[in-house]
């Protein structure tokens, strides 16, 4: 890691230890980095321009290890070398024990501000250059928009597959320039991410982000509804919380299911057939908005309800009415209005394969008491 190595060597240059080959190592990672030949510049001249102050031991380790937690944050495959290093030259060795820094006493004085100075100035500078997302042109975005009743496959420009569900929408650049591949999601779509460790693929919702090299997972994502869903098959995703680079995050661990319970500024409408309930969000952090529950991995994929459309299945496990008349009508295409109240909350479980619209309110007919009639392609559901 070229970048770790330059705050290092510069360490040693501003505190006078650098030998004369690791001072020329460094200055040529700086000929050949222009970002890092100006936070060099401006880093030296703070050097040279602030007097000195002791450090504690303690507040130059915490500071470097804010430091290594941000370094495995960012790629996760970041490793400190094992027990068995020994201590050579900084150019030498890629990466850097933390004991290795402060091993010598009579050093630490002289390391303590630069690490500091490093660490709070010019890892600042650092971390956030690679951490934030690329302006994207919004106004410039090719979009996939898929009408109820119907599903599509894509192909990103980096390989990357993706099947969008009925009434979803999916924003991309035509290229992924940049140091992020990007998406935007507007409903439910699966992903087969092509692995680029040096290029993550990002996907915005309304309100978490997921972050990933390259893996398998379902995320639904309606606007219009209080929660998120994100569901791993494979590899690993990073979850936080929607244009909060620097907050809290969350891992999912393959087989997992995230639900996002939505952070919201305003008054937040839920659609909710005939009638609009109000939410009022206040502010919360990532842990308290989310739940993290198991999938069960002893049962077929197209059993498993999150990704069972993939299937044209149509599965629901303990789901309100209310609800599943919202997936009906993009599964079908349909409009279903529910006039009695009490019937919203009635809870069932079952799927539906090859049925038609009217078939599938039969066979619901069968677990609540209902009755139905159409009117112009609507379904109109009373007791």
């Amino acid at each position: 890691m070229k970048e770790e190595l330059f705050w290092i060597l510069l360490s040693k240059k501003l505190t006078g230890e650098a030998s004369e080959a690791e001072l020329l190592h460094l200055t040529e990672l700086i000929e050949n980095n222009e970002s890092l030949a100006s936070i060099s510049e401006n880093l030296v001249e703070l050097w040279d321009t602030t007097p000195e102050k002791g450090v504690s031991n303690q507040v130059a380790q915490d500071a470097f290890l804010t430091h290594i937690v941000r370094l495995k944050a960012i790629d996760p495959s970041f490793q400190t070398t094992d027990e068995s290093t020994k201590e050579e030259s900084p150019f030498e060795i890629p990466h850097y024990r933390l004991q290795m820094l402060f091993s010598k006493p009579k050093k630490l004085a002289a390391y303590s501000f630069s690490l500091l100075a490093i660490v709070f100035i010019g890892f600042q500078v650092y971390f956030n250059n690679f951490t934030k997302v690329a302006p994207v042109d919004l106004n410039n975005l090719n979009e996939l928009t898929i009408n109820p009743g119907s599903k599509s496959k894509i192909t990103l420009p980096d390989g990357s597959l993706v099947w969008v569900n009925s009434g979803s929408k999916l924003s991309y650049a035509s290229n992924f320039a940049g140091k992020f591949r990007e998406v935007y999601l507007n409903g439910e779509a699966y992903f087969e991410v092509t692995k680029n460790p040096s290029k993550p693929f990002i996907v915005h919702t309304s309100g978490i982000d997921i972050k990933v090299l390259g893996t398998e997972f379902n995320v639904k994502a309606f606007e219009v509804e209080p929660t998120i869903e994100a569901t791993l098959i494979k590899g690993s995703i990073e979850v936080s919380k929607k244009d909060d680079v620097h907050g809290a995050s969350v891992m999912l661990k393959p087989h997992e299911k995230l639900v996002y319970k939505k952070l919201l500024e305003k008054n937040y409408y839920a659609k909710s057939n005939l009638n609009k309930e109000v939410i009022k969000a206040q502010p919360a952090d990532l842990k308290s908005l989310i739940i993290i529950k198991p999938i069960n991995q002893h049962i077929p994929d197209s059993d498993i309800v999150e990704t069972a459309w993939l299937k044209n299945k149509f599965v629901f496990e303990d789901e309100s009415l209310d609800n599943l008349a919202l997936r009906m009508e993009r599964w079908y295409n349909i409009k279903i209005y529910i006039q009695d109240q009490e019937l919203r909350g009635y809870r069932v479980s079952g799927s539906f394969v090859d049925e038609t619209a009217e078939q599938a309110l039969n066979e619901l007919k069968l677990l609540i008491p209902f009755n139905y009639k159409i009117k112009n392609n609507e379904f109109i559901i009373m007791k």
